[in-house]
C-alpha cells in the first residue's frame, strides 16, 4: 500500500484500519486516491498508540475476518480523542448490528455493497471529520465568552455550553477547560440532557431513554446506560484540572457538577413533565 508523504498526511486526516482484510486494504487504497493517507494498526495497543498521536479522521473496524472485535472499539470510545467508528462486516447478525450501534458506532458498512460504494461512503465521513477539524483549529484560540456563566450559543443554534464547557453538537465535541474531547452519538444525547439540566440533575430512567429511545424495556435501558456513563466520566477525568465531574446522585441520578460547587437536587417538576411524556 502506498502511503502519502508527510506533508500530504499533515494537510489530510488518516483513515485508520484495524483488523485489515485484503478487502478493506483495497478500500485503503481507493481512500488513497482522495489524498487522505491510510495507516494500519495491528493490535489494540497499536491502535490506541495511533489514535493518541491524533491526525486520525476515522476508524474502519474490519470485522470480517475475525481480527477485530466490537470489543475493541468499546474500548477505542473510551479514549479521550477517540474519531468516530466504522465496522465493516460481511454477514452481520441482528444482535451485532444493535450491539454496534449501541456502543456509539457511527456507521456499519457490508461488503456485499462493494469496494466503491464503501470507499465513497468512508470519504463522506473523512470530509466531514476534515471539515471539524478545520473549524476546531480556526477557532481554538478564540476565548469563549460566558454570561453568568454560561456561554453563549453560536448562531447556528449546534453549540451550546457552560463555563469551562463547550459543546458543539453538530461536530460532537465537547471542548472541557480548552480540550477536545470526541464523543459517540450516545455520550451526546447524555451530555447534552445533563448540561441543560446543569446545576440540577436527570434521573436515571430519564437518561436511560434519551440513550436508548426504541428500547421498551426500561431495565434492560439502565443495565446499557451504566457502561455509557462510565466512559463519559473517564472522559472529563483525563482532562487535567477540569472543574467539572458527572456525579452520581445517590437514588436520583447524575448531575454535572463544578467542583466546590452544592449539586441542585433533580427538578421535580420537570423530571414529572418529561415521565408523562414518554409514558403517552
Amino acid at each position: 500500500m502506498h502511503y502519502l508523504a508527510e506533508t500530504k498526511r499533515e494537510r489530510k486526516l488518516t483513515l485508520l484500519l484495524i483488523g485489515a482484510s485484503e478487502f478493506a486494504k483495497r478500500i485503503g487504497n481507493l481512500i488513497e486516491q482522495h489524498e487522505y493517507s491510510v495507516a494500519q494498526a495491528s493490535s489494540a495497543r497499536d491502535a490506541v498508540s495511533h489514535i493518541s498521536r491524533g491526525r486520525i479522521g476515522l476508524v474502519l473496524l474490519d470485522l470480517t475476518e475475525g481480527r477485530a472485535s466490537l470489543e475493541l472499539a468499546d474500548t477505542l470510545l473510551g479514549l479521550p480523542s477517540c474519531p468516530p467508528i466504522v465496522v465493516l462486516d460481511s454477514e452481520p447478525s441482528t444482535e451485532r448490528l444493535l450491539a454496534a450501534m449501541r456502543i456509539g458506532i457511527t456507521d456499519c458498512l457490508f461488503v456485499s455493497e462493494g469496494d466503491h460504494r464503501i470507499s465513497e461512503r468512508l470519504k463522506e465521513h473523512l470530509d466531514k471529520a476534515q471539515a471539524r477539524a478545520h473549524i476546531h483549529s480556526s477557532h481554538a484560540s478564540e476565548a469563549s465568552k460566558t454570561t453568568n456563566g454560561r456561554v453563549e450559543s453560536h448562531n447556528n443554534g449546534t453549540a451550546h455550553g457552560l463555563a469551562g464547557l463547550d459543546l458543539n453538537a453538530a461536530r460532537r465535541i465537547l471542548t472541557i477547560e480548552n480540550v477536545p474531547i470526541m464523543l459517540s452519538s450516545i455520550e451526546l444525547s447524555l451530555i447534552e440532557l445533563l448540561m441543560q439540566r446543569a446545576p440540577g440533575g436527570a434521573t436515571y430512567e430519564e437518561m436511560a431513554r434519551v440513550a436508548f429511545p426504541t428500547t421498551k424495556d426500561i431495565e434492560h435501558a439502565l443495565r446499557l446506560l451504566r457502561p455509557h456513563i462510565a466512559r463519559l466520566r473517564r472522559k472529563f477525568e483525563s482532562v487535567h484540572n477540569a472543574r467539572w465531574r458527572i456525579v452520581n446522585m445517590r437514588r436520583q441520578g447524575y448531575a454535572l457538577r463544578r467542583i466546590g460547587a452544592p449539586i441542585a437536587p433533580v427538578d421535580p417538576v420537570t423530571t414529572q413533565q418529561v415521565q408523562i411524556t414518554h409514558s403517552t
